[in-house]
């Protein structure tokens, strides 16, 4: 039997009648949605038995005004097959701050990673992850970036900190601190050039028009000198 999206659905549902939520069509690719307890086994169905040997990427979607808030979505290749298939989980109850799933990544090693990620930037849990941590913020962030009600361009900075951001002690929130300040008020604005050198902005930022007039280290001419010459 020639095993492609549309068959798959058709085994997952013969299979595991009572996992699915839903199956969507649109624009000849198909989505499963399927219970958050029935991930693991139709998962493990589908890479040992249909040949889904290919975990693209796992990833998620904040919905904060939907129940369940979140959806995780799974891309799957099965490279024998040369079909894809896409699994979402919807989770995150109203009130939950840390909505849980189970990790894939004893089915799929590649999803060490993705979930590590969607961890950091969500908040969603991976249970039986061998190593959950943060991958891009730093170990005692408090937020996640990647909600919709975090501020678009951070929280107001402490002094004396120039840039990027610094995690609190407990959870800001989106309330009084929702200011739109990436940076500290002495810094370069965000689009701003780099052509005038601000003495409080990032330390080992230069003005190019200061660093093509200097010279080099080594006593020679800079580069915008010698396009002069």
């Amino acid at each position: 039997m020639v095993i492609t999206a549309a068959s798959t659905v058709e085994m997952v549902q013969t299979r595991f009648p009572q996992a699915i939520v839903e199956v969507v069509e649109f624009r000849d690719e198909q989505t499963i949605i399927l219970k958050p307890e029935s991930l693991v086994a139709v998962c493990a169905y589908l890479q040992k038995d249909l040949a889904y040997n290919f975990l693209e990427t796992v990833t998620a979607i904040d919905w904060p005004e939907r129940v369940p808030r979140f959806d995780v979505v799974y891309h799957l290749l099965s490279l024998p097959n040369q079909c894809f298939m896409r699994l979402k989980v919807q989770v995150g109850q109203r009130r939950e701050d840390r909505p849980a799933l189970p990790s894939v990544s004893d089915i799929w090693p590649g999803a060490n990673w993705y979930e590590r990620e969607v961890f950091d930037l969500f908040g969603i849990t991976f249970t039986n992850h061998p190593d959950l941590r943060r991958l891009l913020m730093p170990p005692d962030w408090t937020t996640f970036p990647l909600r919709k009600d975090y501020p678009l361009s951070g929280f107001e900075l402490p002094e004396p900190h120039w840039g990027g951001q610094v995690p609190y002690d407990t959870d800001p929130g989106v309330g009084e601190y929702y200011q739109q300040t990436l940076r500290t008020s002495e810094g370069r604005s965000l689009n701003e050039s780099r052509v005038q050198l601000n003495p409080s902005q990032e330390p080992g930022t230069f003005s190019p028009t200061a660093a093509d007039a200097s010279p080099s280290a080594d006593g020679q001419t800079s580069r915008a000198d010698k396009r002069k010459g």
